[in-house]
């Protein structure tokens, strides 16, 4: 293995490792300070509301990155100075309008109430929570990637729990109001720090517009990426939906657990998105990522698997060989990531980002027929199955894209052109 690559790769994967460990200190602090029913109530709003982030921000937390770095790359700061207004009054405005209409839709056809009661905080949390996100992703683009990195979660995560703690200690309980006002305020703070770092990189300059463009490009990753993260929070919402809060409980312990492979898949993404959008031929340095990632990628799923038990047990999980069974199921599907990362970078970056919106929507459907076909007999194990079935269709449909249309050849999906 090529040692450089390695070296940036461990260290991109440091920083999206804070990430998920953040995610597993505040789920851990929760799970363990609130009942069974909270925690699976408090899990779907969470999921809930990060389906709605990328909608809420009108695509710009996923094309920022795609429309920003070449203005960056050619010092273009008042272009730059007008897209941080564009996507801050897209996130404040639009995606207010949208959760007001998600919040009403889910009261209506909720058979929970408690989730029905507290589903109107996402008008707190969504559109702050899209302007992090946003903002997130502009620093990447304007080369703070672990910086970056480290604000799109890490930091409010953090700060969240610690500040659940202190309430928790200092009034001996926590409800799910407290809960999504402390969620609030931390990425308020994050937003502000965020702010602080742009404008300190963005020289003062007059800024112009191509308003139009913008949003039209960041309309077409929109479409192409909030399928993606719809799907990827399906499972815990249909789970909340069917057999309600307990199962949650049950349920999401293993999806963050599997989660855990993000953080190689995520640095993986952040390492790949400027060796796509470079001219020249990056067959070789890709390969390169790609055969790391996949030996990462297996060695990790055998530590997670050999781990499963102990980790569950952390969340206090109650029915913990079904919780086992749910995650060996997860990790199964999961071995097809690495080629799902370069897959669908390569079409976003490179192709036609609607390509991933209808390889998503074919494997969603098949997905959720597999899931209500399974649910009856199988239970929790039937929708992990489904959903594990569908990543793997979805990989595999984007790989075979990418090496016929794109003429990406398999040697380099596989990481062996030296």
């Amino acid at each position: 293995m090529n040692k450089d690559v390695v070296k940036g790769f461990l260290s991109l994967s440091s920083f999206t490792a804070l990430n998920h460990g953040s995610r597993i200190i505040l789920t851990l602090c929760l799970a363990r300070l609130l009942t069974t029913d909270e925690f699976g109530t408090f899990a779907a709003l969470l999921a809930l509301c990060e389906i709605l982030l990328l909608p809420a921000s009108m695509g710009f937390s996923s094309s920022l990155m795609r429309i920003s770095y070449p203005l960056y790359t050619h010092q273009q700061h008042d272009l730059l100075r007008g897209l941080r207004h564009v996507y801050l009054a897209a996130s404040a405005i639009f995606g207010v309008l949208f959760v007001a209409s998600i919040v009403i839709s889910f009261q209506a056809i909720s058979p929970h109430q408690s989730a029905k009661e507290h589903v109107i905080y996402l008008l707190l949390l969504v559109p702050i929570g899209a302007i992090m996100q946003s903002q997130s992703a502009f620093l990447v683009a304007l080369n703070k990637p672990k910086i970056g990195l480290i604000t799109q979660q890490c930091i409010f995560e953090l700060l969240s729990a610690l500040l659940c703690l202190l309430l928790y200690f200092s009034y001996g309980e926590l409800s799910l109001v407290s809960i999504c006002v402390l969620l609030f305020c931390s990425m308020l703070c994050v937003v502000c720090y965020q702010y602080w770092l742009i404008k300190g990189i963005i020289e003062p300059r007059i800024a112009r517009y191509q308003t139009k463009q913008w949003c039209k490009d960041s309309l077409i990753m929109l479409a192409s990426g909030a399928g993606t993260v719809l799907v990827a929070k399906l499972d815990v919402l249909l789970v909340h939906h069917w057999f309600g809060a307990q199962g949650v409980s049950v349920f999401f312990p293993a999806v963050v657990i599997a989660g855990l492979l993000t953080i190689l898949g995520n640095a993986a993404n952040q390492y790949l998105k400027p060796i796509l959008m470079a001219e020249n031929d990056n067959s070789k340095a890709v390969s390169e990522l790609m055969s790391v990632l996949w030996r990462f990628n297996f060695g990790a799923i055998i530590i997670l698997a050999l781990l499963a038990k102990p980790l569950l047990s952390l969340y206090g999980e109650t029915q913990l060989q079904q919780g086992f069974w749910v995650l060996m199921l997860m990790l199964l599907g999961q071995l097809f990531l690495p080629a799902r990362i370069l897959a669908s970078s390569l079409i976003k970056l490179k192709g036609n980002p609607l390509i991933n919106l209808y390889v998503l929507l074919a494997a969603t459907s098949v997905t959720i027929l597999m899931a209500f076909i399974l649910k009856d007999q199988w239970g929790l194990l039937g929708v992990a199955i489904a959903f594990s079935g569908g990543f793997i269709l979805g990989a595999l449909s984007r790989m075979v894209i990418v090496c016929t249309h794109m003429r990406l050849p398999l040697a380099v999906v596989f990481g062996l052109v030296r």
